[in-house]
């Protein structure tokens, strides 16, 4: 007969066994990627609740657009199409996932009356870039801007999400087809970067924001704008799934993804009308630096794109195809070997490659929008890829890198640049017209989101 103390091994055994199984069948509620799920809700929390309903303009309607460093409301404000837009989207995004909390939608329908009232150009048709409360001549009709209507466009389709109401599809269905008529090019594809009146044309007065968004050509095609310009039509065909939507978001996802991405996998950042990229590496290193605005590897607006393109694909085919999977994979490998700090402690803002094969960091400022883009990007190719532990390493010394260096901890908020590189960004306005919610904010409710999905993202396949 065995003794009571020769079976406690075998007891113990056993019970490991079962833990161990158990473990494995119930994983870890708690955390997602190695983060504490609460950490990731809070930060949500406390970002929306800094924007909203704090920045809502009872006087002229809209959004406030600047706070000091201490969230204290700027002398100064003006209203940008863009930073209006974007108000919109976080507002109708954290009302979609947030029902319950009526301040989202109330500031969503705020944001919304101001933006089809006062923006829209009643004569012209398009939104304007600018409102100045304050000035006589509120708006200037003189140009229009892709890059603004397409944000006003992706915020109107978001709203219609929380308002499906037939005046809401309206006004997505009548800022696509001002794109449409105005600025898309039927011949060469894509879209025009600026709109001009035909008058301006022929007399060649080109105003100079309108030059400066267009470096100089008013018929040259730019990365931003058609990534966000994809980024739109992909939110416009969730709420409106007609063909001619279809046929552009498909139209633009291709030209992202297979005119825009090099082989190497990254994006050129300017074009002609053709999609011949705009290219400075003939010239010597000091020309290059000089006219860096024009060509330069942008590390945020390529992992970036990396996300918008399973986006755009998601929304068309119902998952990724194959194709589209492999360039965006392309596009955020490129962007962890050679655009981030290391131990992947914070994303540089720019690089170039001077040499084959190699990319050299020329700007290594680590911008707010650059370091939520990347996070929420890793998170999802983690998913996607959970075999290739790359992504979960980022994703997790990314979070560590937004809590230490970004978001201020005595007056909330981000940063606009990590506090390692910027030190001097803590005595900075909190927001301006180019820094709202968005970004920051989006890249908190993906995360939020993803880590509540019950079921696991296995890799997608090419669609039947």
């Amino acid at each position: 007969m065995k003794s009571y103390h020769s079976a406690v091994p075998l007891i113990l055994l056993i019970a490991l066994i079962v833990c161990f199984t158990d473990c494995k069948s119930k994983p870890d509620k708690t955390t997602y990627l190695g983060i504490d799920k609460s950490q990731n809700e809070t930060q949500l929390n406390n970002l929306l609740e800094n924007y909203y309903p704090r920045i809502i303009d009872t006087v002229n309607g809209g959004y406030w657009t600047n706070f000091e460093n201490d969230w204290t409301l700027s002398s100064d404000q003006e209203k940008m199409l863009v930073t209006q837009a974007r108000g919109l989207w976080t507002a109708a995004r954290a009302a979609e996932i947030f029902p319950d909390n009526p301040v989202y939608h109330l500031s969503a329908d705020h944001g919304y009356a101001f933006l089809t009232r006062h923006m829209w150009d009643s004569i012209n048709g398009g939104f304007h870039q600018l409102y100045l409360p304050g000035s006589v001549q509120k708006t200037d009709a003189s140009y229009k801007l892709a890059y603004g209507n397409a944000f006003a466009l992706y915020a109107l389709s978001q709203y219609a999400k929380i308002n499906p109401e037939p005046e809401v599809l309206a006004w997505v269905k009548k800022t696509f087809d001002w794109l449409e008529t105005n600025l898309h090019d039927s011949t060469d594809l894509g879209y025009f970067t600026v709109s001009l009146p035909k008058a301006a044309l022929t007399a060649g007065k080109v105003p100079e924001e309108a030059q400066y968004m267009s470096q100089g050509d008013v018929f040259r095609k730019d990365q931003n704008t058609s990534i966000h310009l994809m980024e739109a039509l992909t939110t416009t065909y969730q709420v409106m799934p007609e063909e001619a939507v279809k046929k552009r978001l498909a139209e633009m996802l291709s030209l992202v993804r297979d005119s825009m991405t090099t082989a190497e996998g990254y994006l050129n950042l300017l074009f002609d009308r053709r999609w011949q990229p705009v290219s400075n590496a003939a010239l010597p290193r000091e020309e290059i630096l000089k006219n860096i605005q024009v060509d330069h590897i942008s590390f945020g607006h390529n992992i970036e794109t990396a996300y918008l393109l399973v986006d755009a694909a998601q929304a068309l085919y119902g998952k990724p195809d194959s194709l589209t999977l492999q360039i965006a994979k392309k596009l955020i490998d490129h962007t962890l070997a050679w655009g981030f700090d290391k131990d992947f402690y914070g994303l540089f803002d720019k690089g170039y490659a001077f040499v084959p094969d190699s990319v050299e960091v020329i700007d290594s400022v680590k911008v707010w929008w650059a370091q939520a883009e990347a996070w929420h990007a890793c998170a999802l190719f983690a998913g996607l890829f959970p075999e290739e532990p790359a992504y979960r390493e980022a994703f997790a010394n990314m979070w560590d890198y937004i809590n230490k260096e970004l978001i201020d901890p005595q007056y909330g908020g981000w940063y606009n640049s990590g506090l390692d590189k910027s030190p001097s960004t803590v005595r900075e306005r909190k927001t301006h017209a180019w820094k709202g919610c968005y970004h920051d904010g989006r890249a908190l409710m993906q995360v939020w989101q993803y880590a509540r999905e019950t079921e696991p993202r296995a890799k997608n396949q090419e669609p039947r």
